[in-house]
């Protein structure tokens, strides 16, 4: 009689995908995939881009013994990159282009569309979410643990407080740190790097290395507010830096390098590292000036975050794992943060023709096997509202129109590359907690110093300066960044076949174009109608079953919500005034 379950067990363990035998070579399971995400870090904010400011050295070993994604290209702001890479699709299918989702807006990334996750658990995955989320919670139902993850320690909104994790929107401010559905009042007065880097720690030691484990670690680091960890050991590494909020920079950023390297050193410890892909990535540029503003440094690249130059969208990036087919080198391939969802979805064993219609291309056969090279173009953004759009083919980039007018269009955070500089420290990436983890369980890394300052040259961004550049917010502006990589000369009119090459992409695309919902902030998401806390405020079967779900029927039922309070308040006094 126990037959029959035995075998209904079985057949419901090897259909879950967890016992399905994963073929890539060597290997013959699916390999651990960790995502460190970290906010707002400038091109020139890690030492590997030719920095002597900041010294990153856990970084700089997991880039040099791995791959330096040189051109990977990221969108604007946090919301619309965040929902590119777990979709795999342009923002601008999505509505999801414009900045990033204020608290108390009533909307998110769309339920319709089946995210990184939700693909990765169909192969067998566990995945988890530590830190940022910031792709809407207005409902529960838009929330991490119903979107695909397992586990979700972290944030909703764009940002907290780095000790008492209060977000304030307007005249709106709560608690927002949720561990699952739940706010986990447990925690308190714990640096948010340290809080989340041991949270992932502990996850990695938790997890079963026979099951393969998806953990992306969306940090807060380094997004104002500038708050430095009270016991940071590194305040005499940084004594060079002369500029207050710079070196406070600095400790936060040296804070993200610890991290990562805790994170290397839990995954070797587990006997997980000779099975893993890392990926190290900033969401966007640093905003230098401005909004939010953190002492970041772009430099030499032009513009800042919310801008669709260099600055703003060229984002640090490495991947690092035995399984890839060239180590210790720089690529200049181009690269978009929607190739993440196909990418890692192949390297996990999965058939990309399952995802259906996305925009990310599959770099995995390129970057395991050495075949051919994936991409040759990209769109950066098409945004209706800010007026702004851009599209790279290969070394040509075209842009048109300007963020605010062009505020945040010109170079800043040059005292980031020329001053409060030291000798770059090759013996400090060579004992570094990330060159010691893969030393230990792999054999020597490739970071001796001799490859170091190969790679580092390689990985450098040199440009020759000029004391005019051109402005794009009244003409289209056409740049080789492969020859101007810092986007002073427009060279529209000598390449007006390029020029039109790039409309056609822009074209194409803004024929595609969802419009941003651009929601008012709703009263009722007010955390002191909830504890003081964030949280979701709309009843998404109330929602569906009135309307049918979409983001105006959202902000109607909200509408509708507080027309009711106000209808039974002003009945309440009618009633009383008539006793």
């Amino acid at each position: 009689m126990k037959f029959p379950f035995i075998y209904l067990t079985l057949s419901l363990i090897i259909s879950s995908g967890v016992c399905t035998k994963f073929t890539d070579g060597q290997y013959e399971s699916a390999p651990h995939i960790i995502v460190f995400m970290v906010d707002d870090l400038g091109w020139n904010d890690v030492s590997y881009h030719g920095s002597s400011q900041i010294f990153t050295p856990n970084i700089d070993a997991l880039a040099y013994n791995g791959i330096i994604l040189n051109r990977h290209y990221t969108l604007p702001s946090c919301t619309p990159t965040r929902a590119a890479f777990l979709s795999g699709k342009y923002p601008i299918r999505m509505g999801m282009q414009g900045e990033g989702i204020m608290g108390g807006e009533p909307r998110g990334l769309p339920l319709n569309v089946r995210i990184l996750p939700e693909h990765l658990r169909d192969l067998g995955y566990s995945p988890k979410l530590i830190g940022k989320w910031h792709l809407g919670f207005h409902t529960k139902q838009h929330t991490p643990l119903h979107r695909g993850f397992d586990h979700f320690l972290g944030f909703y909104n764009s940002h907290i407080a780095y000790y008492d994790y209060k977000y304030s929107q307007g005249n709106m401010s709560g608690f927002d740190l949720h561990r699952g559905d739940s706010p986990a009042y447990d925690i308190h007065d714990q640096y948010a790097t340290d809080l989340f880097t041991e949270e992932a720690v502990r996850v990695i030691e938790h997890h079963d290395p026979i099951n393969p484990l998806y953990l992306q670690l969306s940090h807060l680091g380094v997004h104002a507010p500038l708050e430095v960890p009270v016991d940071s050991a590194y305040l005499e590494d940084f004594a060079h830096i002369r500029e207050p909020n710079r070196r406070n920079y600095a400790l936060m950023v040296s804070r993200l390098d610890e991290s990562l390297g805790r994170v290397v050193a839990a995954l070797g410890d587990k006997n997980m590292l000779k099975n893993s892909i890392i990926i190290f990535m900033t969401d966007n540029g640093a905003p230098t000036i401005g909004k939010y503003r953190n002492s970041g440094s772009n430099w030499p690249l032009r513009g800042t975050k919310y801008t669709l130059y260099e600055g703003g969208v060229r984002g640090v990036a490495a991947v690092w794992s035995p399984r890839l087919h060239a180590m210790a080198r720089v690529s200049n391939n181009l690269m978009h943060v929607t190739d993440w969802l196909p990418t890692l979805y192949s390297a996990a064993g999965g058939n990309v023709a399952d995802l259906g219609e996305i925009d990310g291309v599959d770099h995995w056969p390129h970057l395991s096997q050495g075949k051919d090279i994936p991409r040759e173009s990209l769109l950066l953004n098409i945004d209706e509202v800010s007026k702004t759009e851009g599209a790279i083919k290969r070394r040509f980039k075209l842009v048109r129109g300007a963020y605010k007018r062009g505020y945040y269009d010109q170079y800043y955070g040059e005292s980031g590359r020329n001053h409060d500089t030291q000798s770059y420290n090759y013996t400090l990436v060579h004992s570094s907690v990330v060159s010691s983890a893969i030393s230990a369980h792999l054999g020597d890394p490739m970071t001796q110093p001799s490859a170091m300052t190969h790679l580092r040259e390689q990985a450098t961004v040199l440009c020759k300066r000029k004391s005019t550049f051109s402005y794009c917010n009244e003409t289209e502006c056409l740049f080789d960044i492969v020859n101007d990589p810092c986007e002073a000369t427009n060279i529209a009119k000598q390449y007006p076949k390029v020029v039109s090459e790039l409309d056609m992409i822009l074209e194409k695309y803004g024929s595609l174009l969802v419009k941003q919902p651009r929601l008012p902030i709703d009263g009722m998401a007010d955390p002191r109608r909830r504890n003081n806390t964030w949280a979701p405020w709309l009843d998404y079967g109330m929602i569906t079953g009135l309307y049918g779900y979409n983001y105006n029927a959202a902000a109607a039922v909200s509408t509708l919500a507080v027309c009711v309070h106000i209808g039974m308040a002003l009945l309440i006094v009618s009633m009383s005034a008539f006793i």
